[in-house]
């Protein structure tokens, strides 16, 4: 199980590709400090799909770098 720090994004937003041969795979597209910021996210994701719109903007994913084997808040 994942427990991130106190430097440490808690939640990611994955996108899945279903077009690979073996199987689907996934990439994570952007981190969140709180699930809070996740689920606004999503909320204004299906209300632009649903308004028919074809592209969404990002607003609340928040920046990281990685170091070595985590991912960590870039402060910067």
């Amino acid at each position: 199980m994942y427990k991130a720090k106190n430097d440490e994004p808690k939640y990611w937003l994955l996108g899945i590709n279903n077009g690979a041969f073996w199987r689907e795979k996934s990439i994570v597209l952007v981190w969140y400090v709180n699930e809070e910021k996740i689920k606004k996210e999503m909320d204004e994701i299906v209300k632009t799909i649903n308004n028919g719109v074809p592209a969404y903007e990002l607003k609340y994913a928040v920046k990281v770098k990685n170091k070595m084997l985590r991912v960590k808040i870039d402060e910067k």
